[in-house]
């Protein structure tokens, strides 16, 4: 079970074995204290008392008290600081983990299970690591060692009649623990569904409010908290009477030890000050039996927590990576009849590629919605795994380089511009922990966002709301460009990064990169001719397959496809300007 936690386990070992160690000692001074009592009381019932029992019996008390008090202290900082400590380390392993898994994991997982493990079940796992070790051993400690001071220094078949009741309460255990479980696997998957509704609603509020559907989205968040309203109260309702019941069954012991002590005493069998004593222990026995029920309930549901947890440990990234080895001195990049299927299906994404890319070249990329434009830069990517012998960069297949190694040669602008809710200059300064604030500024401009950040209030500082949210499309854009500027890889890749940009925009931005082409192999993917027209080479692909291939010139006289989409674009540029004109 603790298989991906046993690191953490075992170097905190001794700690938690002293905090146990320490725990002990305590619950040992709270045995000693009845047995003052007895002594104490034996010595007021005798004919002639003595007072001066009085001033250090009250003196040794006090010193348990407050050794007590230091003890317990002492537990809580070894143990329960463990826990804290415990819990940031699954956090931040199990963040750590999440980083590393692919793509595909994310597309089959929801957002809400990944929430709920990140919070409850690690949170549930510092309980059981901690409360449940303190009241298993604290139970079985007291219960097993009061149990036989009782026995040898009291009565033993008093202690036999007293604690009758408390078998009922292992069974009673045993049979509700099971329920509680099921009841709180049963939370833990609303609660993940509830995590889900929440985020994926905020997420697209702007959706919701402009298809007015803010009744509808709440009626149906309402049903899902509801259902975690109810699979709650249930949990609630079993934990109330469990633990009630508990306490009664204890009470009965109580009870019975007050009845058939009391003749004792009077029969002489035993002193007042044993009666006094056994009375104690049996309210000490109270406490362990419902930390029974309490350990029962939280190592059932740390275990449900750790079994979750477990299970996204398990899972395992399936891209092949390799060390570092030194990288080709020439970056040019060679498809050699790549085919590519996405994981789990038949058909393939990509079709018989050759293609060839000098280093410092520019290629475009054209092609219907589809075609696999996207798929073929996210090869670069190492989003997948690539067949041996049909990607290389230079004279190396690209699998004999490691992952970092391949995302450090490339960087993207990706079509889902994803800003982070920070600083606009964080965001462009996303490659470097430290911010060049000149290097900022000049990446700002030649994405023609500099002017923009100016009217601000806050420029450059401006604090981004989720993904950039209080940026408009081609700002938020600009800003990608901008990052991926800053960030300045050998390779760049422009996935559809223009496209919310007016034509205006589009240019004055590619006169500013036209620089970038000498220094850098540019790849850009557009449904603009106007963007790709001046690149080295472009391609138009459909169905996986590249179609078409040429310089701009060479596939207009082609008179294909690409051509075809340029007249098209002409046209609809001149019928915009005419309506402006006419406007």
């Amino acid at each position: 079970m603790f298989r991906h936690l046993s690191p953490f386990l075992k170097k905190n070992a001794p700690r938690y074995l002293l905090g146990i160690f320490v725990l002990l000692f305590v619950d040992f001074l709270q045995l000693v204290v009845p047995q003052l009592l007895k002594r104490y009381t034996d010595s007021l019932s005798v004919t002639n008392p003595s007072s001066d029992m009085i001033i250090p019996t009250a003196i040794i008390i006090g010193g348990l008290a407050l050794g007590i008090a230091v003890s317990r202290f002492l537990w809580r900082y070894l143990i329960v600081f463990t826990g804290i400590d415990f819990e940031n380390w699954i956090r931040g392993n199990l963040y750590g983990h999440l980083l590393k898994l692919p793509r595909s994991y994310y597309h089959r997982t929801k957002t809400g299970d990944l929430m709920a493990h990140a919070t409850n079940d690690i949170n549930q796992i510092r309980m059981a690591s901690t409360g449940g070790i303190i009241m298993g051993v604290d139970a079985l400690f007291m219960t097993i060692t009061t149990i036989v001071i009782m026995a040898t220094t009291i009565d033993p078949m008093l202690t036999f009649l007293a604690l009758i009741p408390m078998p009922i309460i292992a069974i009673g255990v045993r049979v509700v623990g099971r329920i509680i479980h099921g009841k709180y696997m049963r939370v833990q998957r609303v609660f993940s569904s509830l995590s889900e509704k929440v985020q994926e609603s905020f997420s697209g509020i702007r959706v919701i409010k402009s298809f007015s559907q803010e009744e509808e989205d709440l009626a149906s968040f309402n049903e899902i908290n509801q259902e975690n309203f109810e699979e709650n109260m249930s949990l609630a309702k079993t934990q109330s009477m469990f633990f009630p019941v508990i306490r009664f069954i204890g009470s009965l012991s109580s009870i019975l030890g007050i009845v058939i002590g009391t003749r004792y005493v009077l029969d002489g069998r035993i002193s007042l000050g044993s009666f006094v004593a056994f009375i104690n222990y049996l309210e000490m026995l109270v406490w362990p039996m419902m930390a029974m029920g309490f350990l029962i309930n939280r190592l059932q549901q740390g275990a449900a927590s750790v079994d979750r947890v477990n299970k996204v440990f398990d899972e395992k990234s399936d891209l092949r990576d390799t060390e570092e080895t030194p990288l080709p001195a020439d970056l040019s990049i060679t498809f050699k009849d790549l085919d590519f299927y996405y994981p789990g299906e038949k058909q393939p994404a990509l079709k018989d590629i050759n293609l060839h890319i000098p280093q410092g070249s520019s290629l475009g990329i054209l092609g219907r919605t589809g075609s696999g434009k996207t798929t073929l830069v996210n090869l670069f990517l190492r989003l997948y795994n690539i067949k041996p012998n049909m990607l290389f960069i230079g004279d190396k297949d690209i699998n004999s380089l490691s992952i970092r190694q391949t995302r450090d040669i490339f960087g993207i602008v990706p079509q889902d511009n994803f800003l982070f809710s920070t600083t606009i200059e964080k965001n462009i300064a996303l490659s470097e922990r430290e911010v060049d604030e000149e290097k900022v500024l000049e990446v700002a401009r030649e994405a023609a966002l500099h002017e923009e950040v100016l009217e601000f209030p806050a420029q450059y500082k401006t604090y981004l709301g989720e993904r950039g949210v209080n940026l408009s499309g081609g700002q938020r854009q600009r800003t990608s460009i901008a990052r991926l500027l800053y960030k300045a890889p050998p390779i760049l890749i422009l996935d559809d990064a223009l496209s919310a940009v007016d034509t205006k925009t589009e240019e004055g931005i590619l006169e500013h990169l036209d620089h970038r082409l000498d220094h850098h192999t540019t790849i850009a993917i557009s449904h603009r001719i106007s963007t790709l027209k001046n690149m080295d080479h472009i391609i138009f692909m459909e169905d996986g397959r590249i179609t078409e291939e040429g310089t701009h010139q060479q596939l207009l006289e082609l008179g294909g496809s690409y051509a075809e989409i340029y007249e098209r674009q002409l046209l609809e540029e001149r019928i915009e300007r005419d309506d402006y004109v006419h406007a």
